[in-house]
Formats: structure tokens, C-alpha cells, sequence
């Protein structure tokens, strides 16, 4: 269960550079819209005879420096182009590591930095594939919002031959998850950080130990969505997360043949994607990882020491 004793020493500006020394409490979350209330007690019961059971959090938390930046979206200036995502390789922080915005088109953008205090990138590699074994076990991330996950490498997950990378880099994830309280159906299409300039090595150099990138793609239908990063870099006491979506962004009909046919220019025309995103997508997507990922946090390391000892 997450507490308090949990939060590293500091504060941060407004939106600036900020560490993970920097003193600040947990907080709880108040906002569980009903839809995700219900779902919260079919997960419980579903879990309660898992070993893991105990991880299951009905109190959840975000860290007290991030209700500053729910209050408002980011300026333009805040937004980084996804063609320039090298500039995570650079020291220190950017000016804007938490917030959220629609883009001039209609489209959603998030970024933001959390805490994983006593976390490894071995743990964070190997979550990305324990998870997607069972639906309780996604629950465990998010017991409000999460719903149900399938991967594609299903096959692959209980061989002892394989790294845990192998059991997650080209998979598709299938999720149903709550997005505030809409609920909603994607693809997770994971794929190697190169793929955004963002070699392994050059990450490692950097003081990454994990990184997590996907492109997002609709539930049924072959269009592309957008993209996201997840980079795990070294902190006092832990990891710090850097992670960034870019929602409705790059959007793509994908056609056999490897005929891509571009979207933004027409759904931007006819104000579809500011009617489906938008804004609330990204207000929304913003208060949601803060605290899925708050909350991993508060359990990743027990959780991952339980499994190496196997009792999970």
C-alpha cells in the first residue's frame, strides 16, 4: 500500500527543473468516477485468492508537487515534437516534465515525470511481461481503470529460455482501460526505443537502465494513433520516469502492402479529433498516469523480490 513514508526528500517549481530528491508527500486520489467504482469491485473479487493479492491498493496516490500542473494545460512552448525526442538523452530536466494540452489540430499531448523509489530497470523490464499474463495482474496497476489485457505473446511469457525484453519488444498488447471515465479498447504496438532516435546505448550513456515505447493503435481497425515513451533513468534512491504521448498525432490508415494513407489532415478538417481527444483526453490521460504509475511504484520492488523468490 502506498504511504507517505514512501515520498523522497523537495520541492519543485512551477513546471521547472525538478529532481527526485525534491521534498514532497503522497496525497490521495479522490476522482473515481462510478463506472470506475464498479469496476474496481469486480477486479477485488477476481484477485482476492491471488497470491499477489496484497498488492492491490483500494487507496491510491499522486505526489503532492503534481495537483499544479492538473490546474491548467501547458503552454505551446511546453509541447516537445515527437521528432525530437533525442533531447530526453540531454542532462537534467526539460522546463515542462508534467502537464497536458490539446495540439493546434485537435490532437492530445501528456508529459509527465513520476517516482520509483527502490526500483531497478530489471524490475521495470520485467513487469512490461508478468503483467500482461492475466487480467488481475493489470489490475494490480490501476484497480479502477484497468480492465482487461491480452498479448499477442502469449506463447512466449512462461519460457525460461527467453530475457524478459523478448517477452514484450514486437508484442501487441490489447488493453481495455478507463481513461477518466470513458472507457476504452487499444492496441499497444511496443517497439525498440530506436525506432524514436533513441538507440539503447545512447540511453544507457545517458543514465537510463529501462525504456518502454509504443505506437498506439485503434482496438479493431488498422489506424495508427499515435505514440508513446516510458524512460526509466537513475535517481537519487531509485528511478525517475520520463514518459511523453503524443494521442491523434501521426495518425495513418494502414493498408496490405504496406500502404499507409495519412489521417490528421482530414480528421483535423472536419474537427474530429478535437471532438474525441482533445483536451479532455489529455487532462484526463495526465491524471491517469500519474497515478497508475505512482501506484506500480508503491509495489514494484516487493512485488518483483516475492517472484524471484516464487511465491508469486
Amino acid at each position: 500500500m502506498a504511504s507517505e513514508s514512501m515520498a523522497p526528500p523537495a520541492t519543485a517549481p512551477r513546471n521547472g527543473p525538478t529532481k527526485i530528491s525534491e521534498e514532497a508527500h503522497l496525497v490521495p486520489i479522490t476522482y473515481y468516477p462510478p463506472s470506475t467504482q464498479r469496476t474496481f469491485q469486480v477486479n477485488a473479487r477476481a484477485i482476492a485468492d491471488k497470491p499477489y493479492a496484497k498488492y492491490f491498493n483500494k487507496d491510491l496516490f499522486i505526489y503532492s508537487d503534481i495537483p499544479q500542473y492538473i490546474r491548467q494545460p501547458l503552454p505551446a512552448k511546453g509541447v516537445l515534437p515527437l521528432a525530437e525526442a533525442r533531447t530526453l538523452l540531454n542532462p537534467g530536466h526539460t522546463e515542462y516534465e508534467n502537464g497536458w494540452c490539446e495540439l493546434p489540430d485537435g490532437g492530445a499531448y501528456v508529459t509527465s515525470r513520476t517516482r520509483f523509489p527502490g526500483a531497478t530497470g530489471d524490475m521495470v523490464r520485467w513487469w512490461f511481461w508478468w503483467h500482461s499474463a492475466e487480467n488481475e495482474r493489470y489490475a494490480l496497476w490501476f484497480p479502477y481503470d484497468h480492465l482487461s489485457v491480452k498479448s499477442s505473446y502469449a506463447d512466449r511469457l512462461a519460457r525460461k529460455d527467453l530475457s524478459d525484453t523478448q517477452k514484450w519488444v514486437g508484442s501487441q498488447h490489447l488493453v481495455n482501460e478507463f481513461i477518466g471515465a470513458e472507457e476504452l479498447g487499444i492496441r499497444i504496438c511496443f517497439v525498440d526505443p530506436a525506432v524514436y532516435g533513441l538507440p539503447w546505448e545512447d540511453l544507457k550513456a545517458a543514465g537510463y537502465e529501462a525504456a518502454v515505447c509504443a505506437e498506439l493503435r485503434h482496438h479493431t481497425l488498422p489506424v495508427k494513433l499515435g505514440d508513446m515513451l516510458h524512460l526509466w533513468r537513475r535517481a537519487e534512491g531509485g528511478l525517475e520516469l520520463r514518459s511523453r504521448y503524443w494521442m491523434a498525432s501521426g495518425m495513418k490508415l494502414e493498408l496490405p502492402g504496406k500502404l499507409n494513407v495519412p489521417l490528421d489532415y482530414v480528421l483535423d478538417a472536419v474537427g474530429l479529433k478535437r471532438k474525441l481527444l482533445g483536451e479532455h483526453i489529455a487532462y484526463e490521460h495526465f491524471i491517469h498516469d500519474q497515478t497508475e504509475f505512482t501506484n506500480l511504484a508503491s509495489f514494484l520492488p516487493a512485488l518483483y523480490e516475492e517472484y524471484l523468490a516464487g511465491k508469486v
